[in-house]
């Protein structure tokens, strides 16, 4: 008896947490994760002072170790790291962590953002395109 009580707990704990494992398991489908604002101009400060903002459009957190944010012309071309929470936003800045005063840069990159406009594909560890814009 003592045998069938444990195992039905040790059933009832897996269930329980069986949600939280997958979630967290799930590869990420196309616009999980969006290119959600690109600051190319600068600021009144520097020109220099470029950023670039992703969002998480789901309710699980996404690992982004080994992802790929890169323009067409191959600059810049930055591979990504950390991960980002559930409806929650990555910031990734040039060069410093300077550019926005009151928010800590989630990643410093290097390579100047093209005046004239870039083709960015973000890319999953396996390649996938997630997103373009």
């Amino acid at each position: 008896m003592k045998n069938k009580s444990s195992f039905v707990l040790a059933g009832i704990v897996m269930c329980a947490f069986m949600p939280v494992f997958s979630g967290s398991l799930r590869a990420a489908s196309l616009r999980d994760v969006v290119i959600n604002e690109i600051a190319w101009m600068g600021t009144a400060a520097s020109t220099y002072d470029e950023w670039i903002e992703l969002y998480n459009t789901t309710g699980d957190t996404i690992t982004l170790t080994n992802w790929t944010l890169s323009s067409a012309d191959g600059t810049p071309s930055i591979t990504l790291s950390g991960s980002i929470a559930p409806y929650g936003y990555f910031l990734l800045e040039r060069s410093d962590d300077n550019t926005v005063s009151d928010i800590s840069a989630d990643q410093i990159y290097t390579g100047a953002l093209g005046d004239a406009g870039e083709d960015f594909s973000l890319k999953d560890s396996s390649d996938t395109v997630i997103d373009r814009v």
